[in-house]
């Protein structure tokens, strides 16, 4: 994907400029409206919190408000640009963290490089705010920066640039060592540019458990060593090694990870070819990562590579970080982003990467598959359920380490988040935990189609149902282990099932009228779309799903022969449709094509019933069709 300079200002410059504008949430039609925004209602709210500070939380938007602060010192691989240059980033910054966990942001740029000026700052507008993310300045003074204004702050001060790749990267590197079997504690690590990431990332992989000793730190004037003097600071000397490497050349001979975050092309085929055995390289320089792709191929075949590009497997991207991190804080309304929630952070996401991708997600990237493996161990930037695991991971370690001002309850929690990414995520998560809290035994008929037997495995890991597969054993389990899922599904072959010969009999007890043989009766039960609905009607299953690859009539005709209807009953389709953040359900004839009056009204009373299993009291609107001018 080629981003031309011409596409990029044109995009920042047409229609409004810029990416942000302010929206109100309350009403702004009346005089009463007016008056309880401004004077003389706001001087309620006012009163209250002038006697409890933290009621701020309850009656403004300081909860949901972050602050992206930078002086333009580091922008991006750009430099020293200066505040007003950096403002694209920043606002650019902001629309990320509303597109993906919902959080408003004020970006802010400051126009100052003295490292107090900015903390002073920083406190004086904290206030303002439930959290400050740092952006874009430079080491050390970040360093200072960060340090002072959350010793001065009581709400979280977080430098993305540090912390936002350490996280990545270091989910990215507990998944590849679980894949080249060895432990963070026995590696040699390299990391290439000891500026604000660098040191980091240090700091976080010790946290995991990796070996301090085991590291060892490169700068652009070689290995930071104990003793040395040129370009040295207080930081850098924290991982000042013993090792007798003086070179990064040397540093890389045996070692296990190589992270690089500094240049482009510091690193050659010879230095890849040195590191010992399925080494694991992580080149983040931006845009041009320290070597390609390419070039690590053509070292050697066992590499586990990752970079800061889209374009190369395992994107180490910040954006799978920094806006469910402030969405977990700001929730519990943290007074700091602590090493414990780095780490849940962290932690979650390596866990994350090792589920079973959704198709829609493989469906965004163009992909087909999409498995835990050398080519997957960080998960997409797009993949919704990525809120849904780092917020309430970062939430609960903030409320574990007594950070939080508020506790959490999980459950009340998990539905805020679905409802932050829209309400058809809400009622998914609604009628899934309905399901949870008594799992029906449901049979797939597609037993062995994958979509079905991944669809299994959801339903089954979420404790959403117990599934029953049918189809032919052998070929369910080898798909399942293509797929790679730690999943044994409960199979039934309708072809060989004990109690295939019993449902016969029972069919052609009702269908005898209807012509159905016995010696028939045996054939059409050995189908799924006869045997799923007759172990339903037997009471051996609760419910029956197929479609995925059978035509409707194919599955609805077994199901109404065996299952039937209720007494005055009559079946009919609904569809569920959410227009504009309200539910609702479209009924047709589906099944009878000219109903009567009686049957009509039954289709609606089916549809009233179904709205009020998705909690919505229902109204019944009565619409017909015409063919232009037919209608009498």
């Amino acid at each position: 994907m080629l981003i031309t300079k011409q596409a990029a200002l044109d995009y920042h410059a047409q229609g409004r400029p810029g990416k942000l504008k302010i929206v109100a949430t309350k009403p702004m039609d009346t005089q009463l409206d007016l008056s309880l925004a401004y004077s003389p209602g706001v001087a309620y709210p006012v009163l209250e919190i002038a006697q409890n500070q933290d009621l701020a939380y309850d009656y403004t938007a300081k909860g949901n408000l972050v602050a992206v602060i930078s002086n333009g010192t580091a922008i991006l691989g750009l430099g020293n640009r200066g505040a007003q240059a950096s403002k694209p980033v920043m606002e650019g910054k902001a629309v990320l963290f509303k597109r993906f966990a919902d959080v408003d942001v004020f970006d802010i740029e400051v126009n100052s490089t003295d490292p107090e000026e900015i903390v002073r700052f920083v406190e004086m507008i904290a206030p303002t705010f439930g959290g400050i993310n740092l952006e874009d300045i430079k080491a050390p003074e970040c360093f200072y920066i960060e340090q002072e204004a959350q010793r001065r702050c009581d709400i979280p001060v977080f430098h993305d640039d540090q912390h936002g790749t350490a996280i990545i990267s270091g989910a990215g590197l507990l998944n590849a060592l679980e894949l080249v079997h060895k432990e963070i504690g026995d590696v040699r690590i390299v990391i290439n540019g000891a500026g604000a990431a660098g040191i980091a990332v240090a700091d976080l992989y010790v946290a995991l458990g990796a070996n301090p000793a085991n590291i060892i730190m490169a700068d652009s004037n070689g290995v930071i060593y104990a003793g040395r003097e040129k370009g040295m600071n207080e930081y850098k000397a924290r991982y000042a090694t013993t090792h007798s490497a003086r070179t990064l050349a040397e540093a890389m001979q045996d070692s296990d990870v190589f992270i690089g975050l500094s240049v482009p092309n510091s690193v050659s085929r010879d230095m890849v070819r040195s590191m010992a055995r399925d080494p694991i390289i992580f080149a983040m320089a931006n845009p041009d990562p320290e070597i390609t792709f390419e070039e690590v191929q053509a070292s050697r075949p066992d590499v586990i590579f990752g970079t800061g590009r889209s374009d190369y497997p395992n994107q180490v991207n910040n954006v799978l970080g920094f806006p469910f991190i402030f969405r977990g804080a700001l929730d519990v309304r943290a007074r700091a982003i602590n090493m414990e929630m780095k780490m849940a952070a962290t932690r979650a996401l390596a866990d994350l990467a090792k589920e079973d991708v959704p198709d829609g997600v493989m469906r965004a990237y163009g992909l087909t598959a999409l498995r835990f493996g050398r080519d997957y161990i960080i998960p997409k930037p797009l993949d919704p359920r990525v809120l849904m695991r780092l917020a309430p991971a970062v939430a609960r370690a903030a409320v574990e380490s007594g950070v939080a001002r508020r506790d959490l309850d999980l459950d009340a929690y998990m539905d805020q988040l679905a409802a932050r990414m829209g309400r058809s995520v809400l009622v998914m998560r609604q009628m899934e935990r309905k399901a949870q809290q008594e799992p029906k035994r449901i049979v797939f008929g597609e037993g062995e189609h994958p979509k079905i037997i991944r669809a299994a495995y959801a339903v089954a890991t979420q404790g959403i149902a117990t599934p029953v597969l049918l189809g032919r054993k052998q070929e369910i389990l080898q798909q399942t282990q293509a797929l790679d899922l730690e999943y044994t599904p409960e199979i039934v072959d309708p072809a060989d099932s004990e109690h295939a010969s019993d449902y016969a009999q029972i069919f052609h007890e009702r269908r005898q009228r209807r012509g159905v043989t016995l010696a028939s009766a045996r054939d059409l039960i050995r189908q799924p779309n006869y045997f799923g609905p007759m172990m339903v009607a037997h009471g051996d299953a609760d419910g029956y799903i197929a479609g995925v690859s059978y035509n409707y009539p194919d599955v609805l005709r077994p199901a109404l022969q065996i299952v039937g209807t209720e007494h005055n009953r009559w079946v009919s389709g609904v569809y569920l449709m959410l227009v504009q953040d309200r539910l609702y359900f479209f009924t047709d004839a589906t099944v009878i094509i000219e109903p009567t009056v009686e049957q009509l009204a039954a289709i609606a009373v089916n549809a009233a019933g179904l709205a009020r299993e998705f909690d919505v009291e229902p109204r019944i609107a009565m619409l017909s069709f015409s063919n232009f001018g037919s209608t009498p």
